[in-house]
């Protein structure tokens, strides 16, 4: 605590502002911020290299470059850095969906979107998929929060666009809006664990479309001309 007040006062000093608590953090101007910013990137570099447990936080201090006491200015602990990194990322996932939207407009286009920049993350962030196929699924907390909070907006995004499709004509009925989402999901889920642990990298657009193709139409010799 002396730490952290020794930093508070050093910063109120050099005219830094304070930050405010996590739950206010988008509305406060230093909260997104470059220091703010280098802990998080900082943190999931990392966590990526060395694993959670291995992660502590005088190592992602270190790798922003800030005091270990400048993190607790902004976050509790460092459970509250990996899950504000993941947070901003998946809000910018689902930011670029909506951006994606606004010109694509047909559901089986809309698809190809979705499951391109999930692809694409992989190449975007290569750490970020590396703790998301590795760090994240030995904690069974963690993956109840995101499957939660993230995975539960991913699966209604894609089952939006299938219902519309449905009504539309363009998707069968007969099929379960939420068993496409969670294939898709699934598909380049593993895909991206493929490209994490043997470096393999997949032309996201093409891949996607692939992809989309299979869990539309099937593998059937005359799928390619259903949909």
């Amino acid at each position: 605590m002396a730490r952290v007040a020794l930093k508070r006062r050093e910063d109120k000093a050099e005219g830094v502002a304070e930050p405010m608590s996590q739950d206010r953090e988008m509305g406060h101007p230093d909260a997104r911020g470059e220091k703010y910013q280098r802990i998080l990137d900082a943190a999931v570099e990392v966590i990526a290299e060395r694993g959670y447990f291995n992660s502590p936080v005088s190592a992602i201090a270190a790798r922003a470059g800030v005091a270990d006491g400048t993190i607790y200015l902004y976050f509790k602990n460092k459970d509250e850095v990996l899950r504000t990194a993941i947070d901003r990322t998946y809000g910018r996932f689902h930011e670029q969906v909506e951006e994606q939207f606004r010109t694509v407009h047909d559901p089986k286009g809309q698809l190809e979107v979705i499951a391109r920049l999930h692809l694409e993350s992989a190449r975007v962030n290569r750490n970020m998929a590396i703790l998301m196929q590795t760090e994240m699924r030995q904690s069974a907390r963690f993956i109840a929060e995101f499957s939660h909070k993230h995975l539960v907006r991913y699966i209604q995004v894609v089952r939006e666009v299938v219902r519309r499709g449905q009504q539309e004509g363009v998707f069968r009925r007969d099929v379960s809006d939420g068993v496409v989402a969670h294939c898709l999901f699934g598909a380049i889920d593993e895909l991206l664990s493929s490209a994490v642990f043997t470096g393999r990298e997949y032309d996201a657009q093409a891949t996607a479309a692939q992809v989309i193709d299979v869990v539309l139409n099937g593998i059937g010799v005359e799928a390619g001309s259903r949909v």
